[in-house]
């Protein structure tokens, strides 16, 4: 029998059409929701959170099975020696019954019921790793965003100071500038030009870390990225109290929580009362047919499960205290987020409306003077330093604005914050 050989290319092929296939289609120009859609489809927590869910829906399905039945025989008065013999069928007793018990104090639905809880909370917890994935692209695209931002602006000013770069070698070569002009410009376009692939190398880092927020194995270099509009004006701070108590999912988990310790407490109170098990079967006794019948029941002289219920009941006081230190502690989360997002507003409009306008005004002029002889080398270079360093803040207080507005919504609790009309915040980013 011949053994078929693969080729190496073909093998090759084949692995790249079954990694494509298996592979995440991200499209060229990618938005925030979709940013966060695929990481929802992409990201294993969540597989693995459905899977927990899955167990719970079986566990749900067990506890509402009733006890099986129970099939006894037994046997007795054998013996091996003596007068008379012994005969089987005449000497030997036999009992056959089949017992059934009965639960009583409604265990069946308690167990129902905390199974439900159990299940309500890996669906909560599936819910919180799906918002904790949320909130981590989101961080990821806007520090994409900005570093690609502000890699746009360096690479404007690149030009800029190429444009002077060349302006001088001409003047050089005509013996109107200095050779020493021409190095300190050429030496402030290398520094430029550092702070450039600094800014590149950032934007190449926060692209790999957009992707492993998205779940994806390789970087998004090639995709662009669109600004989501953010809203004008902060709501109302007791709205967002009222909103992040109602949504946020740690709240709504403690509140779980002590409906399965109040569950699990049913469950405790309805084991101290004893079950019933009746039962009914044949007996045979010196050669005559019978029926027997009968209950047993255990009897709660010793074990009355009063330490589990004290137990369980201590559990709930405790979730209880946990659900009011959650919400004291959501409400702090959301006034705090709430006042940042203000300042940062506050910051990205002066810095907009007054220093960016100012320095950008400075180096125009100093620039036109120097042109025309009105002023030293020295004062360009330090306008368009100034300027640099403008734009940069700029950047950093866009993102810092940004991200402020994607904490809000975290501690609100609310995905849509973010989703409102464009606002002058976003032409100031922009």
């Amino acid at each position: 029998m011949k053994t078929m050989k693969t080729s190496p290319r073909l093998l090759c092929l084949a692995l790249a059409v079954v990694a494509l296939a298996g592979a995440q289609t991200v499209p060229k120009t990618l938005t925030l929701p979709q940013a966060i859609d695929i990481a929802l489809s992409q990201r294993a927590e969540l597989e693995a959170a459905r899977e927990v869910i899955s167990a719970t829906v079986g566990a749900e399905g067990q506890a509402g099975r009733s006890p099986n039945p129970t099939f006894s025989f037994q046997t007795e008065n054998w013996r091996f020696h003596g007068t008379p013999t012994f005969s089987v069928g005449r000497n030997l007793d036999l009992f056959a019954f089949v017992s059934q018990p009965i639960e009583t104090a409604g265990k069946k639905a308690r167990r129902v019921a905390l199974a439900g809880e159990d299940r309500q909370i890996a669906e909560l917890e599936r819910e919180a790793a799906e918002w904790r994935i949320r909130r981590q692209v989101k961080h990821a695209y806007w520090s994409a965003l900005s570093a690609r931002r502000y890699e746009t602006v360096l690479a404007d000013r690149r030009e800029a100071v190429n444009r002077l770069v060349e302006y001088h070698e001409v003047r050089v070569r005509l013996g109107a500038a200095a050779e020493l002009d021409l190095i300190k410009v050429r030496l402030e376009g290398e520094k430029l030009e550092m702070h450039y692939i600094n800014a590149q190398t950032e934007t190449e880092r926060a692209r790999f870390g957009l992707a492993a927020a998205m779940g994806l194995s390789s970087p998004v270099f090639d995709v662009a990225l669109r600004d989501p509009d953010l809203p004008a004006d902060t709501p109302d701070t007791e709205h967002l109290i009222e909103t992040a108590l109602n949504n946020r999912v740690e709240v709504r988990l403690a509140r779980a929580m002590i409906e399965r310790a109040r569950a699990q407490l049913g469950v405790r109170e309805a084991s101290a009362k004893p079950n019933v098990t009746p039962y009914f079967g044949y007996k045979r006794a010196a050669g005559f047919n019978t029926l027997i019948g009968g209950v047993s029941m255990p009897l709660a002289v010793f074990d009355k499960r009063s330490g589990a219920i004290e137990e369980a009941a201590a559990q709930v006081r405790g979730f209880e205290a946990t659900l009011r230190s959650t919400q004291a502690q959501v409400r702090a989360e959301v006034v705090t987020a709430a006042a940042l997002v203000k300042r940062r507003a506050d910051m990205l409009s002066r810095i907009n409306d007054r220093i960016l306008n100012q320095a950008n005004e400075t180096a125009r002029i100093a620039l036109a003077a120097y042109q025309e002889g009105g002023t030293e080398l020295l004062g360009v270079i330090d306008a368009q330093r100034t300027q640099n360093e403008v734009s940069q803040l700029l950047a950093e207080a866009s993102r810092e604005y940004a991200l402020g507005w994607v904490d809000l919504e975290s501690a609100v609790g609310a995905d849509t914050l973010i989703q409102t009309t464009a606002s002058s915040q976003t032409a100031a980013i922009n």
